[in-house]
């Protein structure tokens, strides 16, 4: 799904597997006035995937989400990993190639303006630059915010748009340089992967749809759960499902194959997991804690 005001331009990158991207249909002169917020979105791109361009029509700002891959800039090459923010613009050619291993997520957002210039070069990214960045979460969750409101379809969506880029700048110009540690990286996508399934393991009927949320590959989050002892991400998304089976069981007001079609799984698989997590089976658990329906 790909939510957007105008049909895409056409620089949009097919090397994709999941996108989500707003365009609000701003020509790409920069001017000399305010910001302006010509697009946006995420990407997670596909194992190929590689970017050559002599030059780009707005001035742009990349976060890496997750993921890993290299950006070759000014002469200068680059790796990319979670917290790098680079930008481009204008007779700027640069050249962006993902790990095929470990395929890069990463947000973009195309703007233009004399401030938004003067912004960048406060921050240390005047197009052509690339550096790390301290609050990797904060500036992810900025950047997701801005997405949101430039791909609802409303008429205010551009300015609430630039509102919310000049606050991300601000924010941005607060920060430090981030510490190249392995070890931080790992902690900040395990603790925002385990809040979103905490918040949705309902409906979430994979780890890949888990990963795909969190904008991260499977294997990246299975080795950040496994680095912090917390075993692998299919069993904690198990565990949390029939942790609440158990209480809906336990309530005596469901039967076990309501359980089952309430956490999508047929009787059979269900009775099957349940006993693997609890030790005993779901029918065995409503009998010794007194629920006969």
């Amino acid at each position: 799904m790909v939510p957007t005001h105008r049909p895409e331009p056409g620089f949009l990158s097919r090397q994709v597997t999941r996108a989500r991207r707003f365009y609000f249909g701003l020509e790409p002169d920069r001017g000399e006035g305010a910001l302006e917020v010509a697009g946006g979105g995420w990407e997670l791109v596909a194992r190929d995937y590689t970017i050559h361009r002599a030059t780009f029509p707005w001035l742009s700002i990349e976060f890496v989400a997750g993921g890993s891959g290299r950006l070759t800039i000014g002469g200068v090459s680059h790796a990319l990993q979670r917290s790098t923010v680079f930008s481009y613009g204008p007779g700027v050619p640069h050249r962006i190639e993902t790990d095929p291993d470990q395929p890069l997520s990463k947000h973009y957002l195309n703007f233009r303006g004399r401030e938004a210039e003067d912004l960048l070069a406060t921050l240390g990214l005047a197009p052509g630059c690339c550096r790390p960045f301290a609050n990797a979460d904060e500036i992810e969750d900025g950047i997701e915010a801005l997405i949101d409101e430039g791909a609802a379809d409303q008429p205010q969506a551009p300015a609430i748009a630039g509102l919310q880029l000049r606050i991300l700048f601000l924010k941005m110009t607060g920060s430090g340089p981030a510490v190249n540690d392995a070890e931080t990286s790992a902690r900040h996508t395990l603790r925002r992967c385990v809040a979103y399934i905490d918040r949705h393991f309902l409906e979430l009927r994979t780890i890949e749809e888990a990963a795909a949320a969190c904008h991260v590959s499977v294997g990246h989050l299975t080795r950040a759960f496994a680095r912090f002892g917390q075993g692998s991400p299919y069993r904690y998304l198990t565990r949390k499902k029939m942790v609440h089976a158990a209480r809906l069981l336990d309530s005596g007001s469901f039967l076990v194959g309501e359980v089952a079609d309430r956490l999508g799984l047929d009787p059979f698989q269900f009775s099957r997991v349940f006993k693997r997590i609890h030790g005993i089976s779901p029918s065995e658990f409503k009998n010794r804690h007194g629920n006969t329906r």
